[in-house]
């Protein structure tokens, strides 16, 4: 999914509780901020130099995990998604 679908995602379900939050792999040599203007994101964007794909089990790049609340991974899809796939996960989910 594309960053530009993502935040029509967001803006869709943001009212119900919907956050996005995009991670770049680490040593991305991307200036976040310009990188989120440029595609006109209002979720956040950060560089993981925490290991987090590691922490999630990312093996492959992209990667999309929907975590419910308290931290609970609730679908992980790797490589590309399609919208009927995002919304089937998002109507299993209760925000």
């Amino acid at each position: 999914m594309s960053a530009p679908e993502l935040e029509a995602l967001y803006q869709r379900y943001r009212a119900e509780g919907l956050i996005i939050v995009t991670v770049m792999g680490d040593g991305t040599a991307v200036d976040l901020e310009a990188w989120a203007d440029t595609y006109g994101l209002s979720t956040p964007v950060a560089s993981d130099t925490a290991g987090l794909a590691s922490a999630f089990g990312v093996q492959s790049l992209p990667t999309q995990q929907l975590i419910g609340r308290g931290s609970v991974i609730k679908a992980t899809n790797q490589g590309k998604i399609s919208d009927a796939d995002i919304e089937a996960a998002l109507a299993e989910v209760v925000f």
